[in-house]
């Protein structure tokens, strides 16, 4: 967008020295600058050939890129008389320096610039920590885990994930029932509901 508006501003008074340095130069010196410019252009055309990525051989001189190159370097000789005819030999003379000293100073702000933070969607995705097993609980961290799933079972939101914390809350109950029979039937025999607190029956609870 910077760039496309330094060109738009740049147009003007880029036209006004081509055209005034073509009106002051004498006419051999303007057809010999037309002739290296249009010898340029054909070199850099035949050379773009050569160089397209993908191709051995070349197919034909690139005339675009030559055209182009060719008015470039037309337009750059007439923009240089045009200077020396307004402002004199010393003024123009810096402007070279200037755009050599701007492109440096561009090109090193690029290479120092801070890497940017990639975007959310190249992001790795963060890896599930995977459930601690049942067995490896102890007695009142299951019986703690059995009443949180109550709660994870009112908040999944898809048939996969609800699946899943029906699975882990069977899987809390055999472990349950697998060390202390006999608490776990009195629990059931007093009522148990989905979210109570089986604890209170149990003879181990470490």
């Amino acid at each position: 967008m910077v760039g496309r508006s330094v060109v738009a501003v740049l147009i003007g008074p880029v036209s006004a020295l081509a055209a005034i340095g073509a009106l002051t130069l004498p006419g051999d010196v303007l057809f010999g600058w037309i002739l290296l410019g249009a010898g340029a252009g054909i070199l850099v055309a035949f050379g773009a050939s050569r160089l397209r990525r993908g191709r051995e051989t070349a197919s034909g001189p690139d005339l675009p890129v030559g055209a182009a190159t060719a008015a470039a370097f037309v337009t750059a000789c007439l923009v240089l008389a045009g200077l020396l005819a307004t402002v004199g030999g010393v003024l123009t003379a810096t402007v070279p320096v200037l755009l050599v000293a701007g492109g440096l100073g561009a090109g090193y702000r690029h290479r120092v610039a801070p890497p940017t933070a990639p975007e959310p969607h190249d992001r790795p995705a963060p890896r599930p920590v995977p459930p601690v097993p049942v067995a490896d609980l102890a007695t009142e961290d299951l019986c703690v885990a059995w009443r949180r799933s109550y709660f994870l079972l009112i908040l999944a939101t898809d048939e996969p994930a609800r699946r899943l914390v029906v699975q882990r809350r069977q899987d809390f109950l055999d472990e349950i029932e697998r060390r202390d029979r006999r608490g776990f039937l009195r629990w059931l025999d007093s009522g148990a509901k989905a979210g109570s607190d089986p604890s209170p029956y149990l003879t181990t609870r470490s």
